[in-house]
């Protein structure tokens, strides 16, 4: 019988809770947030066929491992506002979304930090994409205190320069942003988009459709691997007369 593997934060595990399909902010693609206790946490699926879980006293071995990590709303909000850039608008307005309805559910949230808010009764708003930048710096530097504070260190290099952590950190928070707006903070910390993609690590994979399984894609072809000089004149050695190493274990 197969099953899910869920890692829930505990105050949010024991109260009503609803999965809401949301478009995700960096390319607009459908995304599961799982929505609890007015926090919003984001569905991540890893689906590793060789691994195994300790769940209690039972191990569970090849089933998928689901994990909700909570994310800022203002992120799910922020590609809603930059569609009307220059014009204020009832953010419940601005939500409206036909392919998207569960958007409603963000009509709550503070936009103060990244838009211009007219009157705060009424919530008509308007994208302010200096706040927006000052706002999105403050979570690279968010991001970089947890590394550091919980010992995270990316990749192999255990001496990073803090230009290495920022670099890293920015591409974090640019996994949650539009490539325009990463574009736009790559050259306020004046960081090179390029240098970041080259050492960026493979991504984890996003629980979209947890009902339908997902296929194993096949890598490319890669090309054999160059011999040195040793293995190539050991390849050609010539063997005629020559013993084979299983000769020697037969039985007499």
């Amino acid at each position: 019988m197969s099953s899910i593997v869920t890692l829930l934060p505990k105050s949010v595990e024991t109260v009503d809770a609803s999965i809401l399909t949301l478009h995700h902010p960096k390319n607009g693609q459908k995304c599961l947030v799982y929505f609890a206790n007015n926090t919003f946490h984001e569905l991540l699926s890893t689906t590793d066929k060789y691994v195994s879980w300790f769940v209690g006293d039972s191990v569970i071995g090849g089933e998928p491992l689901t994990i909700a990590t909570k994310i800022d709303p203002v992120f799910l909000v922020l590609p809603y506002l930059m569609k009307s850039p220059h014009q204020y608008a009832p953010l419940d307005q601005t939500l409206v979304d036909e392919k998207f309805p569960c958007a409603m559910q963000l009509s709550e949230t503070d936009v103060s930090t990244v838009a211009d808010v007219k009157d705060e009764r009424l919530g008509i708003v308007k994208f302010n994409k200096e706040k927006t930048l000052n706002w999105l710096v403050g979570k690279v530097d968010k991001v970089i205190n947890a590394m550091k504070e919980n010992g995270v260190e990316p990749g192999f290099n255990s001496l990073l320069s803090d230009k290495e952590y920022q670099r890293y950190a920015v591409g974090v928070v640019s996994d949650y942003i539009s490539a325009t707006l990463s574009s736009d903070l790559h050259d306020r910390l004046g960081i090179e988009v390029a240098s970041y993609e080259e050492e960026k690590p493979a991504k984890r994979q996003k629980l979209t459709e947890p009902e339908e399984p997902v296929k194993e894609k096949k890598g490319p072809k890669t090309k054999a691997p160059k011999q040195t000089k040793s293995q190539h004149d050991l390849a050609n050695v010539n063997t005629k007369g020559m013993k084979s190493m299983a000769s020697f274990f037969k039985k007499k």
